[in-house]
């Protein structure tokens, strides 16, 4: 191997070397949504308050946890911050003023929350849980449902045999749940209710909320408004897919969402959450024309230095323990 050719390959390692370091110390944005014992978690959504502690306090030993809106304002100015963690919440579920905000304060980190204002006075709002505790919790489902969404028939045979689900003709519990949020999901908000009337009859259950799944009171959240580090963020009115919405109801959802947490906050709020991530460029103009700073996607990546920030790329975090986090979100610099 002549000198050349040694000089183009040390040359070599040293980029690949450099990206990937420059790669590491990129800004992360971490996203959970509630933090409690996992029960019924389908989405992955729960984080235990032992696991989440340890979580926080790895992130606070290899990584500086700042602000969300300290983050974006230094990515507009063209000076990401290497090594820098930001941390944020979905949907507003009480368990996380409970659970999370003490932890937080004890090791005195900031957060956003983005909250969904119509679930504090109706918990219909966050249907999905009613109906994964309908399809999981039920201790026996019929073996086979016939049921109608948006003037369709659809039709299932129900096993709980997990071999025999693989088959065409059958579906098992897991199969079945996503089959039915997939088809309530672009629901009006009434049509939507009827349809999981219609399951819980079958299930021979009823189709009402838990308690221990509901969204914090008003009340609560102005405690976690006036929270030191916590900023509160609007993440529309009643959840819906926002691509899936005509315009007037577009801005509808992000405006009052907008509105109401301003409200509750006592000062200008200035950054909102896609409700189930959906967004398309629609959805990102409404958003920026609404007077907002930043929108949250739930894009699983590190936050580039060219970032839109009217996109920023989230790692969602799930109830991983020590080693789990370090692998699944560390590696993500």
């Amino acid at each position: 191997m002549n000198n050349a050719m040694k000089v183009r390959q040390t040359v070599s390692k040293l980029l690949q070397r450099s990206r990937l370091i420059a790669r590491f110390n990129r800004p992360v944005v971490l996203m959970y949504h509630r933090i409690r014992e996992p029960l019924v978690d389908p989405w992955e959504l729960s984080v235990s308050p032992q696991n989440f502690a340890r979580q926080i306090e790895i992130l606070g030993e290899t990584r500086d946890i700042v602000p969300l809106q300290w983050l974006v304002q230094r990515l507009r100015e063209g000076r990401p911050p290497r090594n820098a963690a930001a941390i944020t919440f979905d949907d507003g579920y009480a368990d996380v003023l409970q659970n999370a905000m003490p932890i937080m304060g004890r090791m005195n980190c900031p957060a956003t929350v983005f909250v969904t204002t119509h679930a504090s006075t109706d918990p219909a709002v966050f249907w999905w849980d009613i109906l994964s505790r309908i399809i999981f919790e039920t201790i026996a489902l019929p073996n086979s449902l016939a049921i109608e969404f948006a003037g369709r028939n659809y039709d299932w045979r129900v096993t709980e045999d997990a071999m025999h689900a693989q088959s065409n003709d059958a579906v098992n519990r897991t199969t079945l749940h996503f089959d039915l949020h997939a088809l309530l999901k672009p629901l009006q908000a009434q049509e939507r209710e009827k349809a999981l009337e219609r399951l819980s009859r079958w299930a021979g259950t009823d189709a009402g909320p838990r308690k221990s799944d509901r969204a914090m009171t008003y009340q609560e959240l102005r405690q976690l408004a006036d929270t030191d580090g916590v900023s509160i963020g609007a993440h529309s009115c009643t959840h819906p897919s926002l691509p899936l919405l005509k315009q007037d109801d577009l801005e509808r959802e992000i405006s009052v969402s907008r509105k109401q947490c301003e409200e509750i906050a006592g000062r200008r709020v200035a950054g909102f959450g896609y409700p189930f991530g959906d967004f398309d460029d629609s959805t990102v103009n409404a958003v920026r024309s609404a007077g907002m700073d930043y929108a949250v996607t739930t894009l699983p990546h590190e936050v580039g230095s060219r970032v839109d920030p009217f996109r920023l790329p989230r790692l969602m975090v799930a109830d991983w323990g020590e080693v789990d986090f370090r692998r699944m979100v560390l590696r993500h610099g």
